[in-house]
């Protein structure tokens, strides 16, 4: 991989170095229940080993190569705790992820799961074992999954393209078409992952 580039203080980036949970405000983490808490903070433990799985990684390694992502300086990646507000006037549109220049700082963000449902059942999703979980249960794990994997690819993405002088929204839409590509066939390598950071987890 170090020998793809070769452009002075400009250096290939190894994202999994980087994957950390952030911390949360005092004022947001009141805002939720001890057992909402317990659920969200064992969902970011779930992606953060999911992200450092060696065959996620090689993934995310392959979109760097493929589209020669290059770096000036180390980019943080934080995994929220909590999701994201949604966008004022618009309910159904919620944040997975964002990429600051600025900060050289990635954000990945839960999905808004039912706080009645994460009460009940939600407890178990992460600490219950893989073979446990009902199909329901099962089909939620990969949504998360799916989420977490191609928003990572997609903020990447934008690592690459907000370094140029494109518009916001052709930069947007170039960046979904190649997630959309870089996240064909998923379901046929993410199985072993799920498993494995499950199994960390519990």
């Amino acid at each position: 991989m170090h020998q793809e580039f070769d452009r002075g203080s400009i250096t290939p980036w190894s994202p999994e170095i980087d994957v950390r949970i952030a911390n949360p405000p005092p004022a947001l983490l009141k805002k939720y229940t001890v057992k909402e808490k317990a659920f969200f903070y064992d969902y970011a433990n779930f992606v953060v080993r999911l992200l450092r799985n060696e065959i996620v990684t090689h993934r995310i390694h392959q979109v760097i190569l493929t589209e020669r992502i290059v770096i000036d300086k180390p980019v943080d990646i934080r995994v929220m705790v909590f999701p994201a507000r949604t966008f004022r006037g618009r309910q159904n549109r919620i944040l997975h992820g964002s990429y600051s220049q600025s900060t050289s700082q990635i954000s990945l963000y839960p999905l808004r799961i039912p706080k009645e449902w994460i009460r009940g059942e939600g407890l178990v999703l992460f600490r219950a074992g893989f073979q446990s979980l009902s199909q329901r249960k099962l089909k939620l794990l990969h949504e998360l999954s799916e989420s977490a994997v191609s928003t990572m690819i997609h903020e990447i993405l934008h690592v690459k393209f907000q370094q140029r002088d494109m518009s916001r929204y052709g930069e947007e839409a170039l960046v979904r078409k190649l997630e959309s590509e870089f996240m064909q066939g998923w379901e046929d390598w993410i199985l072993g992952p799920v498993q494995q950071a499950l199994a960390l987890i519990g």
